[in-house]
C-alpha cells in the first residue's frame, strides 16, 4: 500500500536552520547508503549467477535438460521469487514477493519509507506484472520424456517401415524414386532379365500332342488317291519330345512318334498299321556361340549391341549392383538419423543456455526496477527498458528455441522429424530426448590406413568394380561374333512297323517287336557354316564395347580419387572440429569467470550496467557456440566412418535380400 507522509516533530522543534539542519542532511545520506546496501542484498552472489549457468554436462546433467522443457522442477529462479509456467517457461514475479525487492530485509525497508517520506509524500513500489500467453490445459500437464538411445533409434528406423525416409526424397511427389527393402528382391525376380530368368534358357523343354482325323476325299486321278477314287481314312499320330541347351552351347533334342492309320488304298498290306520312331539330334556350336565362357556371358539365343541381359553372369552381377545401390540409400539414410539426432540434442542444451540467459536477464531486470521504484542511482528509466528488453528478448529466443518458426528450427520440429524418420507416431504423449552424449574424447586417424579401408569398403567403390566386371565380361562375348558361324549337327532315328502296335507273330505283325529289332535304323551328320564379310555389327560392338569399359574405368579411378579427397576432408574437419570444441569449452569457462566478475563490480556500483549485459551475451553466445562445436564433432566421427564405407557395420547393421 502506499506510504504516507510522517510528521517529524523534531522539525517542528528546531526547524530549517542551524545545525539541525546539517543533522538532518546526514541522517538522509546514512539512509540511502543503507538503502543501496539493502536492495543489493537481494540480488544473487557472483558464485550464484556462475553456477546458475554452468554448460551442462554430457549425460550428468540430465535434470537440467529437463527442466529445460519444462518438467516443473524449481529453479535458481523460482526460489528467489520467480514464477514459472509449466508449458512454455515464461517468468513471472512471484505474487508472494511482488510487492517486497528487497527480499524481507525489513530494517532497509524502513529506512526506505522514512527517507520516503521525507522526500517525497507517497510512493507505491508495487511490481508490475508480466502478461503470460501460457494456455491453461498446457501448463497442467508437463510433458512425458522418452529418453532415446542411438541403439533404440537404429532399432525402431529398421523394425517401423520398409521404406528408407530420407529427407530429402519426396515421397508424394516422386513415388517412383523412394528406396524400399523390396527392391534387391524386386530385380533379383525380375522375369525377363533376373538371374533366374537367365537360368530359364537352359532349362530342358518338353512337349507333346496328340492329334486324329477323319478323311473323306474323292480324286479326280485315282493315282492321286492311292488307286481309290475316294479314299477314306482314320488316322492318329502322338508326338512327344524334349530338348535341352547346355551351358556350352550345345542343343540337344529327342523326338517320339507314334501314328496309326486305316485306309482303303488298293496297295495296302494291312487295311490299318501303325508306324513309331525315336529320334535323337544334337547341334555344337565351334566357332561363334561356342564355349561355356560365352553362353555364361551372353545366353542364348545372343545378338551384338543387346547387353546380353540374358546372360547367367550378367544378371547376377546387375543383382548385386541393385543391392550396392540399396546399400547406399541406407547409409546415407542412417547419415540423416544421426544429424536428426545430434541437432535435437543441440537443440535441448541451446535452450537450457537461453534459460539460463533469460532468467539471469530478469534478476538484472528486477534490480535495475527496484532501484527505479526506490528513486536510486542505477534505476534510471533508460537502464530499466534496457534490462527489460534483454529479457522478453530472450524469452522470445526461448520460446522459438522450444517450438521454432518458419525460418528457425525448433525443438519440437526436431523432435517430430526424428519421430518421422524412425517411424514413430507424430505424438504419443512422450517427447523424444536423447540420452546418449556429444562425443568429447579425440579420435586419431592414420591416414593411409583410412583410405585403404576406404578403397576396401566403399560402397560406391564396390558398385562401379561390378560395373568394370559387366563391361569387360560384355567384350569377351562381342568379340565372340567376330567368328563365322560353324556348328556341327547329327541326327539318328530308329523306325518300327507292324500291323499292331504290340502283339506276337510274324515280322510286321507288330510295331514294337519291329522297332526294337532296329532293323530301321538312320542317321544324319554334318556341318553348317554362315557368316557376314564385312562383319560391320560385330565390329561396332567390339568397338562400343571397349569405349565404354574405358569409361568405366576412368569413373573408377576418379571415384577413387574422391575417396581419397574425401577421407582427408573427412579426417581434417574432424580435426578441426574438436580444435574449435577446446576453444568454445575454454570460451565458456572465461565468458562465466567474466560474468561473475561482472556481477561483483556491477553490485560494487564499479561498472555500468552495460558491462553487465554484454557479459551475460557473450557468455550465451559461447555457450550456443559450444553446443554446434559439440555436435559438428559427434557428427564429423560420423562422417569419417561414412567416407571410409564402414558406418553400417559400425553401427551393426547388414544389409540382406529377402
Amino acid at each position: 500500500m502506499p506510504l504516507q507522509r510522517s510528521h517529524s516533530t523534531f522539525c517542528d522543534r528546531h526547524g530549517h536552520g542551524g545545525w539541525d539542519s546539517a543533522l538532518q542532511r546526514w541522517t538522509l545520506v546514512f539512509a540511502l547508503a543503507f538503502i543501496s546496501i539493502g536492495c543489493r542484498s537481494n540480488q544473487p552472489m557472483p558464485d550464484r549467477v556462475a553456477n546458475s549457468i554452468k554448460v551442462p554436462s554430457e549425460i550428468n546433467d540430465r535434470t537440467n535438460l529437463a527442466s529445460a522443457v519444462r518438467l516443473g522442477i524449481p529453479t535458481a529462479t523460482q526460489q528467489a521469487g520467480v514464477e514459472h509456467h509449466v508449458y512454455n517457461d515464461r517468468v513471472e514475479p512471484a505474487p508472494t514477493n511482488s510487492h517486497d525487492p528487497f527480499g524481507g530485509k525489513r530494517d532497509t525497508q524502513r529506512l526506505i519509507e522514512l527517507a520516503s517520506a521525507k522526500q517525497s509524500g507517497q510512493l507505491d513500489i508495487a511490481t508490475p506484472a508480466m502478461p503470460s500467453s501460457v494456455p491453461p490445459s498446457d501448463a497442467s500437464q508437463p510433458p512425458e520424456f522418452w529418453d532415446l538411445t542411438e541403439a533404440e533409434m537404429i532399432t525402431l528406423a529398421l523394425q517401423n517401415s520398409d521404406v528408407i525416409r530420407s529427407l530429402g526424397v519426396r515421397v508424394l511427389e516422386a513415388p517412383a524414386s523412394v528406396t524400399t527393402a523390396y527392391d534387391t528382391a524386386i530385380q533379383a525376380t525380375d522375369p525377363m532379365f533376373g538371374p533366374q530368368a537367365a537360368l530359364a534358357e537352359f532349362d530342358s523343354q518338353l512337349s507333346a500332342s496328340l492329334t486324329t482325323q477323319n478323311n473323306d476325299r474323292v480324286f479326280n486321278n485315282a493315282t492321286l488317291g492311292g488307286q481309290v477314287q475316294e479314299l477314306v481314312q482314320d488316322y492318329a499320330q502322338f508326338q512327344s519330345g524334349w530338348t535341352k541347351r547346355n551351358t556350352w552351347g550345345t542343343q540337344w533334342d529327342v523326338q517320339s512318334i507314334h501314328q496309326y492309320d486305316s485306309n482303303n488304298r488298293a496297295g495296302n498290306s494291312f487295311p490299318s498299321y501303325w508306324e513309331t520312331q525315336l529320334e535323337l539330334g544334337v547341334r555344337q556350336p565351334l566357332l561363334q556361340g561356342a564355349g561355356r565362357t560365352f553362353n555364361l556371358i551372353a545366353g542364348p539365343n545372343a545378338r551384338p549391341g543387346l547387353n546380353f541381359s540374358n546372360g547367367i553372369w550378367i544378371a547376377r552381377i546387375n543383382s548385386q549392383i541393385s543391392q550396392a545401390d540399396f546399400e547406399i540409400q541406407l547409409r546415407d539414410y542412417f547419415l540423416e538419423l544421426y544429424t536428426a539426432y545430434w541437432q535435437l540434442q543441440r537443440l535441448y542444451h541451446s535452450y537450457a543456455s537461453i534459460r539460463q540467459a533469460r532468467d539471469v536477464s530478469y534478476e538484472i531486470w528486477q534490480t535495475v526496477l527496484s532501484k527505479k521504484q526506490s528513486g536510486l542511482i542505477g534505476g534510471e528509466a533508460y537502464k530499466e527498458a534496457q534490462t527489460r528488453a534483454q529479457y522478453y528478448r530472450y524469452q522470445r529466443e526461448a520460446d522459438l528455441a522450444l517450438g521454432g518458426s518458419e525460418g528457425e528450427t525448433g525443438i519440437r520440429n526436431a523432435e517430430r522429424t526424428l519421430r518421422r524418420m524412425i517411424g514413430l507416431p507424430i505424438a504419443d504423449g512422450k517427447l523424444l530426448r536423447p540420452a546418449d552424449g556429444f562425443t568429447v574424447a579425440p579420435f586419431e586417424f592414420a591416414i593411409d590406413d583410412s583410405v585403404a579401408r576406404g578403397f576396401q569398403h566403399r560402397t560406391e567403390l564396390r558398385r562401379q568394380r561390378l560395373q568394370v566386371q559387366q563391361h569387360n565380361l560384355r567384350l569377351v562375348a562381342a568379340k565372340n561374333f567376330l567368328l563365322p558361324r560353324l556348328d556341327m549337327i547329327g541326327r539318328t532315328r530308329v523306325r518300327g512297323f507292324g500291323d499292331d502296335l504290340t502283339g506276337d507273330g510274324p515280322r510286321f505283325s507288330s510295331a514294337a517287336d519291329d522297332f526294337f529289332s532296329f532293323d530301321h535304323t538312320e542317321w544324319e551328320f554334318g556341318v553348317e557354316m554362315g557368316v557376314a564379310p564385312l562383319r560391320r555389327q560385330a565390329k561396332a560392338a567390339v568397338r562400343n564395347a571397349k569405349l565404354q569399359l574405358h569409361r568405366e574405368r576412368s569413373i573408377l579411378e576418379e571415384q577413387q580419387h574422391a575417396v581419397t579427397f574425401e577421407i582427408h576432408d573427412a579426417i581434417s574437419n574432424s580435426q578441426s572440429s574438436f580444435a574449435a570444441l577446446q576453444n568454445s569449452l575454454a570460451r565458456v569457462e572465461a565468458g562465466q569467470e567474466r560474468l561473475a566478475s561482472s556481477r561483483a563490480l556491477y553490485d560494487a556500483g564499479k561498472i555500468q550496467l552495460e558491462f553487465l549485459i554484454d557479459a551475460t551475451e557473450e557468455l550465451l553466445h559461447s555457450q550456443r557456440q559450444l553446443h554446434v562445436d559439440q555436435t559438428n564433432y559427434s557428427l564429423s566421427l560420423v562422417r569419417i566412418s561414412r567416407a571410409m564405407g564402414t558406418l553400417l557395420s559400425d553401427v551393426g547393421v547388414h544389409s540382406y535380400r529377402r
